[in-house]
């Protein structure tokens, strides 16, 4: 099974640096060239950034023909930044932050400070609310990229979605909304995010037919927006990461000695595992894993994964605390646990495959 590393020349951190400097807030990350040509030969009023949750490149040459409307205009293939998670995605695409300067790697963060795994985005812990605050926002707070566009003056920049600050509830209010939007006289960053096909394809696989009917949906709603948007639009479609079907494994079963080495649980995620390893184990450790998972993960230690995964930037001292002595990340389509659980996804991301790293630079409208 191909893998590939991910390329922090050629990702949604490109992407948002792009825009961000067209429209007069420069980030501290390189600029996409691909799309700096295209703003370099054209005045737009709006840029709008469509993120379709989980996407990727395989996912659309599956449920679509050569001739699609999305196919027949996809130029460029992006790579997810890493671990290939919404959380660590959307992070840097919503606040110009690489991983290392987020630190929102992934949907279970170990924090010392309460001494809890924490379900970042829902502040949850193993099932039960993590505490009277929202954990990542206390420790890891994020600011997003919005205000900042809006006050450089040259247009106003919002998120629509049912979590931005133009809400959205259905797919189609998100729809009619950045119609609505593009269609006024002001100047316009819009960046609208939608779930699926990410949520489908957890509960059923990448290539169940309710999935593949998604992306033609989507197809087929993107291509009628692209043609009612004024002239003087830019209309991108991306996503964040691909997905993979899966098969779990799971330590108390087939490694429990492992388990007995760790300080605690694993987290960040199935697919891009961090272990905080006992002191005294620290040596025996990577020995021992590699007789049981060599082969389906790549085996690191964490300092390695911070330089090598994580893009450019100062790294937030909590990501050391998060990532650990040891990281593991899946090359093929096994998925690690500690123990079962009451509900298996189907399918997965956060791997190095290329199912979950190429991810569509649709160019929808110029």
């Amino acid at each position: 099974m191909n893998t590939c590393m991910p390329d922090y020349q050629n990702c949604c951190l490109n992407l948002i640096s792009s825009i961000s400097g067209y429209f007069g807030c420069p980030l501290a990350h390189p600029t996409l060239p691909f799309l700096d040509g295209k703003l370099e030969k054209k005045r737009y009023r709006n840029i709008i950034v469509m993120l379709f949750d989980g996407m990727g490149v395989d996912i659309l040459n599956k449920a679509l023909p050569e001739n699609s409307f999305f196919r027949t205009h996809l130029p460029h293939v992006l790579s997810a930044v890493y671990p290939s998670t919404t959380t660590n995605a959307t992070t840097a695409i919503e606040c110009g932050l690489s991983p290392r300067e987020a630190g929102w790697l992934g949907w279970t963060l170990y924090f010392p400070q309460i001494q809890k795994p924490v379900d970042i985005f829902i502040n949850r812990s193993n099932g039960e609310i993590a505490a009277d605050y929202n954990v990542a926002q206390r420790f890891i707070p994020r600011t997003m990229l919005f205000p900042r566009i809006t006050a450089a003056g040259q247009a106003k920049a919002c998120c629509v979605s049912r979590f931005g600050d133009v809400k959205a509830e259905t797919r189609d209010e998100l729809f009619d909304t950045v119609l609505t939007l593009a269609r006024d006289e002001q100047p316009r960053y819009i960046y609208a995010y939608d779930g699926d096909p990410d949520h489908t394809i957890h509960e059923a696989g990448c290539y169940a037919p309710q999935v593949l009917d998604l992306v033609r949906d989507f197809d087929r709603r993107v291509e009628k927006l692209a043609r009612e948007l004024p002239d003087d639009t830019l209309l991108l479609v991306t996503a964040d990461h691909g997905l993979i079907d899966s098969e779990f494994h799971y330590l108390d079963e087939e490694a429990p000695e492992l388990l007995d080495m760790l300080v605690h649980a694993p987290s960040i995620e199935a697919r891009a595992v961090s272990f905080h390893v006992k002191p005294e184990c620290k040596d025996a450790f990577p020995g021992v894993f590699l007789k049981h998972y060599a082969g389906h993960f790549r085996f690191m230690p964490g300092e390695t994964f911070i330089r090598d995964f994580l893009g450019d930037g100062e790294t937030r001292p909590n990501v050391y605390d998060f990532v650990g002595d040891y990281m593991a990340l899946a090359t093929d389509h096994w998925c690690l646990q500690d123990h079962r659980g009451d509900h298996e996804l189907k399918g997965v991301h956060a791997g190095l495959t290329e199912q979950e790293m190429r991810v569509p630079l649709i160019v929808a409208k110029e």
